[in-house]
C-alpha cells in the first residue's frame, strides 16, 4: 500500500459475522477500499459476546483476509459497538454563572454536564457518549445552541447520555486485544450504518433507518439532519431461522438454507404449486413455498409491529416525510419493501449505497452488499467533522424534548466539541 495516501480500517463486529474494510483516503468524500473481507462469527448471540475465543478467531480471520487483499498489515481500526445493550437517557444539569460579569465559559458547560451525568451514571455502566441537545439560560423557554460568551445568571444543559454495561465494553476490548487490534475510535453500530445508508436530504426531511440484523433490529430516526431517536429490538433474522426449524422439524443449518434460497414475505408473488424439498430430522420432506412464506411473514410482522409501536410512542411516525430505509442482511428478503410500506404506513426502500466509498470494478458489487454497510459507515465516520448524535430518552420529559430538539439543535463550535 502506498503510505503517502492516508489509510483507515473499519471493523464491524456483528452477531453472525465480522466485516473488515481497509480504505485509502484520497479525500473525506473519496475513500477507495483496497481490502475487504467477512468471517463467520460464532462467538456472539443477539449482539452479546458468549465466546471470547470464537470472536477473536472471527476478527483475526477477517482482518487477515483483508490484509492479504490490501497487501498491508492492520494495527488499529475504527470499531462498531454492538448496540443490543445500549441504554440512552435524557439528563440535565443546572449551574450558576458566578463570575463578575455573568459570562458563560467552558467551565460552566463542563460543570453542567458533570451534574447531568451524576444523576444517571451507575457503577456497572460505561458512558459511551454525552451529547448536548441545547442550553437553557436563566428561565428562558428557548434553548440556545452555543452558550459560550453569552450572559446569564444560571444555565441548564440538556443532554443525551449513551451507556453500555462495563462488562460489554471490557469483553469487546479483550476481543480486540486478543486479535492484536488497537482502537482508533468506537462508534455505536446503528450510527455507522446510518452514515452509509441514508442520504443527507432523507436526514433533513425525516427518515427512519430500520437495520434488521441476525440477532437484533436497530431503529434510528433522523429529523432536521440530526439523530433524534435510537432503539434496539431483540429480534432479527436468526429468529426467523429458528421459527422455520421449529415448525418444519429440521436443523438450524437446513432452516437457514431454506430461508436464503426460498424466503419471501409477500404471498402474492409466490406460485401456488411451488414445492420445496428439504431434509427434516426424520428424513426428506416437502413443503409448499406458500406455507414457508406464512411462517416467515409471522415473525417479520412482529418485528415491524414493534418498530411501529416505538415510532408511535415517541411521536416520530408523523415526521417521517422520507419514510423508512431498510438495511441489514435480514431486510434483503423478497417482498420486504412492500411489507414495510404496508405495516408502517409510510414509503420504504432499501438502503442507499454510499458513493463516497468505492472499490475497483471487480469488487464494487461485493462492497455494495448489506454486510459491509456498517463498515462503510465507519470509514465515512472517520472523515466526518460532525459526529454528534441525539438518541432515545427514557425520561418522562421525552416527548417535549423530542419536539424541541429540531429547533434547538446545531453543531457546537470546535471548542465545545472538544469537551464532548
Amino acid at each position: 500500500m502506498n503510505e503517502a495516501v492516508p489509510s483507515v480500517v473499519a471493523i464491524d463486529i456483528g452477531t453472525h459475522k465480522v466485516s473488515v474494510l481497509i480504505g485509502k483516503v484520497h479525500a473525506p468524500d473519496n475513500i477507495q477500499v483496497i481490502g475487504m473481507a467477512t468471517a463467520r462469527n460464532r462467538g456472539m448471540n443477539k449482539g452479546k459476546i458468549v465466546s471470547l475465543d470464537k470472536v477473536i478467531t472471527a476478527i483475526k480471520n477477517a482482518v487477515q483476509e483483508a490484509e492479504d487483499m490490501a497487501e498491508c498489515r492492520v494495527h488499529s481500526a475504527w470499531i462498531s459497538i454492538p448496540s443490543a445493550e445500549l441504554k440512552s437517557f435524557y439528563a440535565s444539569g443546572r449551574t450558576p454563572i458566578e463570575n463578575s460579569d455573568h459570562t458563560i465559559t467552558t467551565s460552566e458547560v463542563v460543570r453542567a454536564l458533570e451534574l447531568a451525568k451524576a444523576s444517571h451514571l451507575t457503577s456497572d455502566h460505561y458512558l459511551v457518549s454525552a451529547v448536548p441537545l441545547g442550553f437553557e439560560l436563566d428561565d428562558s423557554t428557548e434553548w440556545v445552541q452555543n452558550p459560550i460568551r453569552m450572559s446569564a445568571h444560571s444555565m441548564k444543559g440538556h443532554y443525551q447520555l449513551m451507556m453500555l454495561p462495563i462488562s460489554t465494553m471490557q469483553n469487546l476490548d479483550r476481543a480486540l486485544k486478543g486479535a492484536n487490534i488497537g482502537v482508533e475510535k468506537m462508534v455505536v453500530s446503528c450510527l455507522a450504518t446510518a452514515e452509509s445508508s441514508l442520504l443527507k436530504d432523507e436526514k433533513e426531511y425525516g427518515v427512519c433507518l430500520v437495520d434488521i440484523g441476525a440477532g437484533t433490529t436497530n431503529i434510528a430516526v433522523y429529523l432536521d439532519g440530526r439523530l433524534a431517536l435510537t432503539h434496539t429490538l431483540q429480534r432479527g433474522g436468526e429468529h426467523v431461522t429458528r421459527d422455520i426449524a421449529a415448525v418444519l422439524q429440521t436443523t438450524t443449518e437446513e432452516a437457514e438454507r431454506i430461508k436464503l434460497l426460498y424466503g419471501c414475505v409477500e404471498l402474492k408473488v409466490v406460485k401456488p404449486d411451488h414445492m420445496i424439498q428439504f431434509q427434516g430430522i426424520d428424513g426428506p420432506q416437502t413443503i409448499s413455498r406458500i406455507e414457508l412464506t406464512e411462517i416467515i411473514i409471522a415473525r417479520y410482522e412482529e418485528i415491524l409491529n414493534q418498530v411501529h409501536q416505538e415510532l408511535q410512542h415517541n411521536g416520530a411516525i408523523h415526521g417521517l416525510y422520507h419514510g423508512v430505509v431498510l438495511t441489514g442482511d435480514a431486510s434483503q428478503i423478497e417482498g420486504m419493501v412492500n411489507l414495510a410500506r404496508h405495516m408502517l404506513g409510510v414509503s420504504a426502500h432499501l438502503g442507499n449505497p454510499p458513493v463516497q466509498v468505492y472499490a475497483e470494478e471487480q469488487n464494487q458489487a461485493a462492497l455494495r452488499r448489506s454486510q459491509y454497510a456498517t463498515a462503510a459507515g465507519l470509514l465515512m465516520f472517520s472523515q466526518s467533522d460532525t459526529q454528534d448524535t441525539i438518541v432515545e430518552t427514557t425520561d418522562p420529559e421525552k416527548l417535549s424534548v423530542f419536539k424541541r430538539v429540531g429547533r434547538a439543535w446545531s453543531a457546537l463550535n470546535n471548542q465545545l466539541k472538544s469537551i464532548f
